[in-house]
């Protein structure tokens, strides 16, 4: 399998940047709202929703490798944009070219690595390929991140997002070198194999099971909506100075926060994943509920730690249980067709939360949408123990 070095270095680069989540104090710094950055996201969200189902067919009926480059194509036009963001309607355009690239790699990426490994005879091995890969894009991620805050701060935003652009140019030479093994078309048409998918993503194993990522998918996301303003003013203030002079730290945050646990969380197996992957759906609102009584830099990013660790091993087990639930030749396009209905449920919590935190303040919006993702989660573990065991039951 010499192909599968390539593919991981891919796959890696895929999830590399040097803008981060910093890239909200950017937009503030351009004088965009928190109500108008959450439309955008929310936008985006609802550009996945249009893009994911025909980015996704294109996956299974023309060609999985054919998606992938689309998508790798379009990915430095939308980062290039933010050189020139001056306006709400320039963060819009990004993100929705954002969005169109990412549909065109989301569904396709995992099934053509799938696919690979299926025609040489190793599909069985997908779980622990699946955790290296992830590994290693956790690897690269963090020192992308790191590196680009203090490149912000030291150098400016605009650095960090030119350099994000060229590396981005890069994963279409190296995407073209990888070999396309083991692909069929369907022999349905356009019509019936998209309401066959739907069919597919109807079925109550799939359907409860997405759910249950969903009810974890915005709790997270809630806790880092905004996370960055957040922790960067708290932070300031400690130490005296301004948002802009915490951009390094603050990338050394993102990677404890985000990258390190989430490597963590892939690598952890046996009974310790188990727990954290049980503990989840409650354990992440709870963070984000003690990360607003508790307003110290130091607690704060030690919850993000544990929210991100609680997802990870949660999210890992969710990706490699639906692979196991989801028939071959349907693959892409139930991908996207699930990350379509994840993209509509988050556009609509993005837009309410982001004018929320406008009108409250960020404290008050991050308490009060934590209670609520609480006790969605207490309803989904006492579901996953109880009547929808047989759904909500993952092989950890």
């Amino acid at each position: 399998m010499e192909w599968l070095g390539r593919f991981k270095l891919l796959f890696a680069l895929t999830y590399a940047g040097f803008l981060g989540n910093i890239a909200v104090i950017y937009y503030l710094s351009r004088g965009l709202s928190y109500g108008e950055i959450g439309l955008a996201t929310a936008v985006a969200g609802l550009g996945f929703f249009l893009f994911e189902v025909p980015t996704g067919v294109i996956g299974d009926k023309v060609s999985r490798k054919t998606s992938v480059l689309i998508g790798f194509i379009i990915m430095p036009l939308s980062t290039s944009l933010l050189l020139f963001l001056r306006s709400f309607w320039v963060l819009l355009l990004h993100e929705l070219l954002g969005t169109l690239g990412a549909s065109f790699v989301s569904g396709s990426i995992q099934a053509w690595l799938f696919d690979n490994l299926r025609a040489e005879g190793v599909e069985g091995q997908f779980r622990e390929i699946w955790r290296s890969i992830q590994k290693l894009a956790l690897i690269v991620s963090s020192a992308t991140t790191v590196a680009g805050g203090f490149i912000a701060q030291f150098f400016g935003f605009e650095v960090a997002i030119a350099l994000t652009a060229v590396l981005q140019v890069f994963l279409i030479p190296l995407a073209f070198s990888i070999p396309e093994m083991g692909f069929s078309k369907p022999e349905l048409s356009y019509t019936l194999h998209l309401l066959s998918s739907w069919r597919e993503l109807r079925k109550p194993e799939i359907a409860w099971l997405i759910a249950y990522l969903l009810s974890v998918t915005l709790a997270l996301g809630q806790f880092r909506k905004f996370f960055e303003p957040y922790l960067g003013d708290i932070l300031a203030a400690y130490l005296g100075t301004t948002i802009m002079g915490t951009l390094g730290i603050l990338g050394l945050v993102e990677v404890l926060v985000r990258t390190v646990p989430r490597y963590m969380g892939v690598a952890l197996r046996g009974r310790a994943g188990r727990l954290l992957h049980g503990l989840a759906p409650v354990g992440i609102p709870l963070a984000t509920v003690l990360s607003v009584l508790y307003p110290n830099p130091l607690i704060i990013v030690l919850l993000g730690v544990a929210a991100s660790l609680l997802a990870s091993a949660f999210t890992f087990n969710f990706s490699v249980e639906f692979q196991k639930r989801v028939s071959s030749e349907k693959r892409a396009t139930v991908i996207s067709l699930r990350n379509m209905v994840l993209a509509l449920a988050t556009s609509a919590f993005y837009v309410v939360y982001g004018f929320a935190t406008d009108s409250l303040g960020l404290s008050r919006a991050r308490l009060l949408f934590a209670l609520g993702f609480l006790v969605v989660g207490g309803l989904f573990k006492f579901l996953s123990a109880g009547p929808l065991r047989g759904y909500l039951r993952f092989e950890v």
